[in-house]
């Protein structure tokens, strides 16, 4: 093939891969979006008489900081609900501070679970099957210890859940951000995970494959969560809250999942090293190990991303060194253009993630650090997914997640 040929080739194959990828990126994006706003308002109002709610909040080695979640839960304006918490084996203050705040409100119950968890479960797992396997409230709402609460939280999402006859409603809420690794790196991995996984295809009930619950805030009724087993049979799941609405969704139900920004926040990480370790383990877990999700992001990243810096650096080469052979002597500014339209449009539409996640769309230039970063975290999840080893929350795991989802039920606490 003529060297000219080939380079026209080559500049073809790369305006597929960056600018048109992108803007077909940003379509599905957008169309997700739509189908994800659930929370509109104006909100239905929950027609007494309520029914009653349980929160449930575990949390280990949480310090100080379980007392602002804890406060959150118990602010909440719904009119029949309480709350239990769950100092799951903590060996810092979280239990102490836990028991002054239910000393000063008979609303919060504590639990504490003080041995580790039967073979074969996660320590999570085994906390939230502790707190609700006696209990008998008609709804269910695990919040995870990081997150703040807004005082309608609770309304709002009950009086949507019972107007549309959902059976499980999960929020996302809004990204909050301290340092400058958590603005970088944290809503970029959280859009990514939400890309990979087609999450807003959760809110179709005719595409039964796809299905996501964000177990920082996911609310589900009773009889649905008896009818899958409850967190028993997702007892091996690191992702336990992604598998509840699989099998939900399996089974003919309907769980959905709504951008929360205005009714809860939550800062998953304070380090950067908290933030790789963390996310490897979510993209390891939420397809039960398998590999491919991971390498078809890794494969976006290196294609669609990545390309933009190879072929600025190959078009300025080209525009010092031209040659008639390739586009009649102007390749270098023919790559240098579609290089322009790549890196506007993939700044732009990045930008637009981190402005959903309620982070500024600034962080969007820092791409080429954070897009670095991203790529290490799914290659160290992809190294989880052949060594099957995972540590999270102190606690090492080496076990392979069972495909068939069920089990034994752990020793009492």
């Amino acid at each position: 093939m003529p060297p000219g040929r080939a380079e026209t080739l080559l500049l073809v194959a790369y305006l597929v891969m960056g600018p048109l990828a992108w803007a077909t990126y940003g379509l599905m994006l957008s169309l997700g979006r739509r189908k994800m706003l659930l929370m509109r308002r104006p909100i239905p109002e929950v027609v007494a008489p309520a029914p009653s709610v349980v929160i449930v909040i575990p949390a280990k080695d949480e310090g100080e900081r379980i007392r602002a979640c804890l406060t959150s839960a118990l602010n909440q304006d719904y009119p029949n609900f309480r709350v239990i918490a769950i100092d799951d084996r903590s060996v810092d203050q979280t239990g102490a501070v836990m028991d002054e705040v239910a000393a000063a409100n008979p609303r919060l119950h504590v639990l504490h679970v003080t041995r580790p968890p039967a073979v074969g479960w996660t320590g999570k797992n085994n906390a939230l099957f502790t707190a609700v396997r006696d209990t008998s409230d008609d709804w269910l709402l695990f919040v995870d210890s990081d997150v703040i609460l807004e005082p309608h939280a609770l309304s709002a999402t009950m009086g949507v859940s019972l107007r549309k006859k959902f059976d499980l409603l999960s929020l996302l809420p809004r990204l909050e951000s301290h340092t400058f690794w958590e603005r970088l790196v944290v809503p970029l991995c959280g859009s990514a995970a939400s890309s990979l996984y087609l999450i807003a295809l959760t809110n179709n009930s005719q595409v039964t494959a796809n299905a996501f619950a964000n177990g920082q805030f996911l609310l589900i009724n009773r009889e649905s969560y008896k009818a899958i087993g409850g967190h028993e049979t997702v007892r091996d799941r690191f992702c336990e809250d992604v598998e509840i609405a699989r099998l939900l969704k399996s089974r003919g139900l309907r769980p959905r999942v709504s951008w929360g920004n205005e009714y809860a926040a939550v800062r998953m990480y304070s380090s950067l090293g908290a933030i790789i370790r963390g996310w490897s383990r979510i993209y390891y877990s939420a397809r039960v190990g398998s590999p491919w999700t991971i390498v078809a992001g890794l494969s976006f990243l290196l294609l669609c991303c990545f390309s933009a810096y190879a072929a600025l650096a190959w078009g300025t080469y080209r525009t010092w060194r031209p040659t008639s052979l390739a586009l009649g002597g102007h390749a270098g500014l023919a790559w240098l253009a579609v290089v322009a339209v790549h890196l506007v449009l993939m700044t732009w539409l990045v930008g637009i993630l981190y402005k959903w996640s309620g982070n500024s769309r600034r962080n969007a230039f820092w791409f080429p650090v954070g897009g670095s970063l991203l790529t290490y975290i799914l290659l160290r999840a992809l190294k989880m997914c052949i060594t099957k080893k995972v540590e999270w929350r102190g606690t090492a795991y080496s076990h392979t997640m069972a495909q068939q989802l069920g089990g034994a039920t752990p020793p009492r606490t």
